[in-house]
């Protein structure tokens, strides 16, 4: 058995020696048709057949367990035990858990790419186009909810390499639609349009799937192509942003922002005359930004306490007093990133109050303009989230829902302009523009954010004002 596989092994997590010529074993005869072994004994079939059976039956237990508990949860012991394979037969199939993981999400990406472009490439003008590609996704979802949720959120958690394999995946899906022949590219620039798109489909079908509504997705199906068609083919001038160049980390890691640096110092030693409470707010304030520095860093697996503390200038029992544990820590350090990212957006949003798109523009330039200052903290909330915790997505998705709040007053500006907007739209371009975000961050861009801003603040208020006026008010909240 590969090491780090089963960390607590009970008599209750044993594979019954029993096993049959599939590797497979008879203890549960109550397992779902698709776990259930080729027959025993001088069958004469095939031993690739066998093999590709036993696969299969592998990739199923992956996609059930990871949907009742997560990746990192799963062991290898749970995993052969489900599919009535045996340990020493899941090691001639594959390497370790990360590889079975890999091999699953590629077959499932693979089918999903397939139909929504097959979908999507027919015959007809764009807008339907569209509605037949989402509905040919949300019938997938509806069909396989486990599989489309390994799909979209699965990879988090899994590792680099898997994350690497999403990035990959998604990449080809946007390519493959960029090239199609309606497309016009904006010229010298990034046109995020598509990534737009395709990230607040993403959103929208995630947040029912997490909720086992994922029934619902068929009924959004012509919202969601009404949102996407809203976006014309080709951007205003002045709206393209610079391509992006992926920026190589510092030795160090992420730089430290200037808040940041002036919690770093370490308070007098011994007695002091400063209050209690300035001192475990200074304290907290290193815990949390020596958790995000940690993160952003090494990753998850590279957060433990004494580094923490270390970073931090504080001592193990110091970090006790404050967080019971280093999830209690990661959780405090991503609420300290939304709510310092909210409070500025606010503020600014209500400064130009009087004037909606204006203060949508100038409030998401500040809010690109914080993550930016803050690189560790942003990687932490917008990029880490998803591997840490149910709480710290719970955390994460009210935050994008708090965004989506600010688009609301565009209905009524759209309503007098009589303009259709779908219901979905503010929650889609949250999605979208947040899925941006997380796409500058993950692949070290997050420095060329603020040359996005203009563009990203025109995808959020196009569906409310037309392109024009968005493209207006976007280049107004840019030179704010």
């Amino acid at each position: 058995m590969a090491p780090g596989d089963v960390t607590h092994r009970t008599l209750d997590d044993e594979v019954p020696a029993s096993a049959d010529a599939n590797g497979g074993s008879h203890a549960d005869d109550a397992s779902p048709e698709r776990y259930r072994p080729l027959p025993t004994g001088t069958h004469g079939l095939d031993p690739e057949l066998v093999k590709s059976d036993q696969r299969e039956r592998l990739r199923a237990a992956m996609i059930e367990l990871i949907a009742q508990k997560g990746y990192p949860s799963v062991r290898i012991v749970d995993l052969t035990k489900l599919a009535h394979v045996s340990q020493p037969t899941f090691y001639t199939l594959f390497a370790d858990k990360e590889d079975l993981f890999l091999s699953t999400y590629d077959q499932i990406a693979q089918r999903t790419g397939h139909t929504i472009l097959r979908a999507y490439n027919c015959a007809g003008p764009r807008a339907e186009r569209l509605r037949v590609a989402m509905r040919a996704f949300a019938d997938l979802a509806a069909a396989e909810p486990d599989a489309m949720s390994l799909f979209m959120l699965g990879a988090f958690g899994a590792g680099p390499c898997a994350l690497e394999r999403r990035r990959r995946t998604l990449d080809a899906l946007e390519a493959s639609i960029l090239a199609s022949r309606d497309r016009i590219p904006a010229m010298g620039a990034t046109d995020l349009t598509v990534k737009v798109i395709l990230g607040g489909i993403r959103e929208v079908a995630a947040a029912r799937l997490r909720e086992g509504r994922q029934s619902q997705l068929a009924e959004l199906v012509d919202d969601l192509a009404d949102w996407a068609t809203s976006y014309p083919r080709r951007l205003p001038p002045g709206m393209g942003a610079p391509p992006m160049t992926r920026e190589d980390p510092s030795p160090g890691g992420l730089p430290a922002s200037e808040r940041a640096r002036r919690a770093e110092g370490r308070l007098p030693s011994g007695r002091s005359d400063l209050p209690r409470q300035f001192i475990v707010k200074s304290q907290r304030e290193r815990i949390v930004d020596a958790t995000a520095a940690i993160v952003a860093e090494k990753g998850l697996a590279g957060l433990t306490i004494p580094e923490i503390a270390r970073r931090a200038n504080v001592s193990n029992q110091t970090f006790y007093s404050i967080y019971a544990s280093k999830r209690e820590a990661f959780l405090g350090a991503q609420k300290v990133g939304m709510h310092q990212a909210l409070q500025i957006t606010a503020e600014v949003y209500e400064a130009h109050a009087g004037d909606w798109p204006l203060a949508v523009a100038a409030g998401l330039r500040a809010l690109i303009d914080y993550l930016a200052s803050e690189p560790a903290h942003a990687h932490l909330s917008l990029v880490d989230t998803f591997a840490a915790s149910p709480e710290a997505i719970e955390t994460r998705n009210s935050t994008m829902h708090a965004f989506a709040a600010y688009m609301q007053p565009g209905y009524e500006i759209a309503a007098r302009e009589q303009r259709p907007v779908p219901a979905i739209a503010a929650e889609a371009v949250a999605g979208g523009v947040w899925q941006v975000l997380h796409h500058y961050i993950e692949n070290d861009c997050i420095a060329q954010l603020p040359q996005a801003a203009p563009q990203l603040a025109y995808m959020a208020l196009t569906p409310f004002l037309g392109p024009d006026s968005a493209a207006a008010a976007a280049a107004a909240g840019a030179r704010g």
